[in-house]
């Protein structure tokens, strides 16, 4: 697991899995860059085909998107921000009644009972056979103690962010089926 140097005094943690990030940047350079030149050939399968394989690899490249640049788990100064593939989550320190390790995430308990599981940096939690994970939750767990006062933000979910990243890349995407249209 990778964390930010920069979490000392106060200023915000930022926790991810460097294995994911990875993974989720190459499929985009592949999607990016193999899709249009594809897409520009010739079509054996015709227009209303073309379009659906445009939207799926949209939608694909957004989730690429998101595991390679977006998923992750920052302690900011008055809360948590849990940054999953289609949800983002910020959790006032005051709300969080308990945290502990699942299989594959950290599971974030409220006082309501709700759990939020951050499924960030799961690559870091793969390979924790035992100490490491633990070692990661109680960090998290002196974190929300020393945090504790701080009032932070009502607890939020904004549903599918980054919704222009699917819109740009099937309008890359259209834009190589167009080309192709015309130069026929």
């Amino acid at each position: 697991m990778h964390v930010d140097p920069m979490g000392r005094k106060g200023k915000d943690r930022v926790f991810y899995g460097i294995a994911d990030r990875w993974i989720g940047r190459l499929l985009l350079l592949c999607v990016v860059v193999a899709v249009p030149k594809e897409m520009s050939g010739p079509s054996l399968a015709g227009l209303p085909f073309d379009f659906g394989a445009a939207a799926f690899f949209a939608v694909m490249g957004w989730l690429c998107f998101r595991m390679g640049f977006r998923t992750q788990l920052t302690a900011r100064l008055d809360h948590f921000e849990v940054v999953n593939l289609l949800t983002v989550e910020r959790i006032a320190y005051r709300e969080v009644a308990s945290i502990h390790r699942d299989l594959l995430s950290v599971s974030i308990t409220l006082g309501s009972g709700r759990r939020v599981r951050a499924w960030g940096f799961s690559d870091s939690l793969l390979n924790t056979g035992g100490s490491k994970g633990q070692d990661l939750v109680d960090r998290l767990g002196v974190i929300v103690a020393e945090r504790q006062t701080a009032e932070g933000p009502r607890h939020t979910r904004s549903r599918f962010p980054d919704w222009w990243v699917p819109l740009a890349l099937f309008a890359l995407f259209s834009g190589a089926i167009v080309y192709r249209l015309l130069m026929q």
